[in-house]
Protein backbone atom coordinates (compact mmCIF):
# COMPACT_ATOMS: atom_id res chain seq x y z
CA UNK A 1 0.00 0.00 0.00
CA UNK A 2 2.63 2.09 0.95
CA UNK A 3 4.20 1.62 -2.79
CA UNK A 4 1.25 2.73 -4.22
CA UNK A 5 1.02 5.57 -2.62
CA UNK A 6 3.83 6.37 -3.37
CA UNK A 7 3.83 5.59 -7.21
CA UNK A 8 0.50 7.78 -6.80
CA UNK A 9 2.46 10.76 -5.65
CA UNK A 10 4.95 10.76 -8.28
CA UNK A 11 2.53 9.98 -10.49
CA UNK A 12 0.59 13.10 -9.58
CA UNK A 13 3.90 15.06 -9.02
CA UNK A 14 5.07 14.15 -12.76
CA UNK A 15 1.80 15.01 -14.55
CA UNK A 16 1.80 18.52 -12.54
CA UNK A 17 5.18 18.96 -14.15
CA UNK A 18 4.76 18.05 -17.29
CA UNK A 19 1.82 20.39 -17.67
CA UNK A 20 2.69 23.81 -18.29
CA UNK A 21 -0.19 26.62 -17.71
CA UNK A 22 -1.09 28.35 -20.93
CA UNK A 23 -2.57 31.70 -20.47
CA UNK A 24 -4.74 32.92 -23.21
CA UNK A 25 -3.89 36.11 -25.04
CA UNK A 26 -5.68 39.25 -24.07
CA UNK A 27 -8.97 40.14 -26.10
CA UNK A 28 -8.98 43.11 -28.38
CA UNK A 29 -11.36 44.75 -25.89
CA UNK A 30 -8.53 44.51 -23.23
CA UNK A 31 -6.56 45.81 -25.52
CA UNK A 32 -8.53 48.54 -26.00
CA UNK A 33 -9.39 49.29 -22.79
CA UNK A 34 -5.25 49.68 -21.97
CA UNK A 35 -4.75 51.65 -25.04
CA UNK A 36 -7.71 54.10 -23.73
CA UNK A 37 -6.21 54.36 -19.67
CA UNK A 38 -2.63 55.19 -21.22
CA UNK A 39 -4.25 57.66 -23.53
CA UNK A 40 -6.01 58.89 -20.70
CA UNK A 41 -2.92 59.17 -18.49
CA UNK A 42 -0.83 60.45 -21.35
CA UNK A 43 -3.36 63.49 -21.65
CA UNK A 44 -3.60 63.82 -18.40
CA UNK A 45 0.46 64.39 -18.23
CA UNK A 46 0.06 66.35 -21.25
CA UNK A 47 -2.45 68.87 -19.05
CA UNK A 48 0.08 68.90 -15.86
CA UNK A 49 3.38 70.09 -18.06
CA UNK A 50 0.97 72.19 -19.89
CA UNK A 51 -0.06 73.98 -16.77
CA UNK A 52 3.74 73.87 -15.77
CA UNK A 53 4.73 75.54 -18.44
CA UNK A 54 2.53 77.86 -18.30
CA UNK A 55 3.23 78.97 -14.08
CA UNK A 56 7.26 78.81 -15.34
CA UNK A 57 6.65 81.33 -18.37
CA UNK A 58 4.76 83.61 -15.79
CA UNK A 59 7.39 83.54 -13.06
CA UNK A 60 9.84 84.66 -15.38
CA UNK A 61 8.01 87.34 -16.08
CA UNK A 62 7.94 88.10 -12.53
CA UNK A 63 11.15 87.02 -12.25
CA UNK A 64 11.98 89.77 -15.23
CA UNK A 65 9.75 92.73 -14.14
CA UNK A 66 11.22 92.61 -10.50
CA UNK A 67 14.84 92.55 -11.80
CA UNK A 68 13.43 95.99 -13.77
CA UNK A 69 12.20 97.36 -10.30
CA UNK A 70 15.54 96.61 -8.71
CA UNK A 71 17.42 98.98 -11.41
CA UNK A 72 14.83 101.24 -11.06
CA UNK A 73 15.22 101.17 -7.45
CA UNK A 74 18.71 101.22 -7.88
CA UNK A 75 19.04 104.37 -9.90
CA UNK A 76 16.55 106.21 -8.11
CA UNK A 77 18.95 105.42 -4.79
CA UNK A 78 21.58 106.92 -6.22
CA UNK A 79 20.07 109.86 -7.67
CA UNK A 80 18.60 110.40 -3.94
CA UNK A 81 22.34 109.94 -2.73
CA UNK A 82 23.67 112.78 -5.15
CA UNK A 83 20.31 115.10 -4.63
CA UNK A 84 21.08 114.59 -0.96
CA UNK A 85 25.00 114.82 -0.98
CA UNK A 86 24.18 118.65 -3.12
CA UNK A 87 21.67 119.42 -0.26
CA UNK A 88 24.44 118.83 2.16
CA UNK A 89 26.96 121.22 0.15
CA UNK A 90 24.30 123.92 -0.36
CA UNK A 91 23.63 123.90 3.65
CA UNK A 92 26.99 124.14 4.76
CA UNK A 93 27.41 126.84 2.25
CA UNK A 94 24.62 128.55 3.79
CA UNK A 95 26.40 127.93 6.98
CA UNK A 96 29.60 129.33 6.07
CA UNK A 97 27.80 132.46 4.90
CA UNK A 98 25.56 133.18 7.51
CA UNK A 99 29.17 132.82 10.39
CA UNK A 100 31.19 135.15 8.14
CA UNK A 101 28.82 137.75 7.51
CA UNK A 102 27.30 137.41 11.20
CA UNK A 103 23.62 137.05 11.87
CA UNK A 104 21.87 140.19 11.81
CA UNK A 105 18.02 139.83 12.60
CA UNK A 106 15.06 140.81 10.64
CA UNK A 107 14.30 143.82 12.32
CA UNK A 108 17.90 145.25 12.30
CA UNK A 109 17.98 144.82 8.24
CA UNK A 110 14.68 146.24 7.97
CA UNK A 111 15.05 149.11 9.99
CA UNK A 112 18.39 149.91 8.24
CA UNK A 113 16.23 151.10 5.12
CA UNK A 114 17.20 154.41 3.75
CA UNK A 115 13.84 154.97 2.03
CA UNK A 116 10.61 153.26 1.69
CA UNK A 117 11.79 151.31 -2.10
CA UNK A 118 15.20 150.31 0.02
CA UNK A 119 12.93 148.71 3.04
CA UNK A 120 10.57 146.85 0.51
CA UNK A 121 14.01 145.35 -1.56
CA UNK A 122 15.12 144.76 2.13
CA UNK A 123 12.07 143.32 3.36
CA UNK A 124 11.66 140.90 -0.27
CA UNK A 125 15.49 139.83 0.53
CA UNK A 126 14.59 138.27 4.15
CA UNK A 127 11.63 136.65 2.63
CA UNK A 128 13.34 135.20 -0.03
CA UNK A 129 15.99 134.30 2.00
CA UNK A 130 13.83 132.90 4.62
CA UNK A 131 12.10 130.36 2.32
CA UNK A 132 15.22 129.30 0.43
CA UNK A 133 16.78 128.31 4.41
CA UNK A 134 13.30 126.71 4.78
CA UNK A 135 13.12 124.83 1.78
CA UNK A 136 16.75 123.71 1.57
CA UNK A 137 15.62 122.72 5.46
Amino acid sequence: MRRIKSALLVTVLTCGLVVTPVFAEPSVDDLKKDKEAAQSEVDSLQSELTDLLSKISQLEGDLISKGQEITQAEEDLAAAQEKEEEQYEAMKLRIKFMYEEGDTSVLETLVSAKDFSDLVNKAEYVQNVHSYDRKML
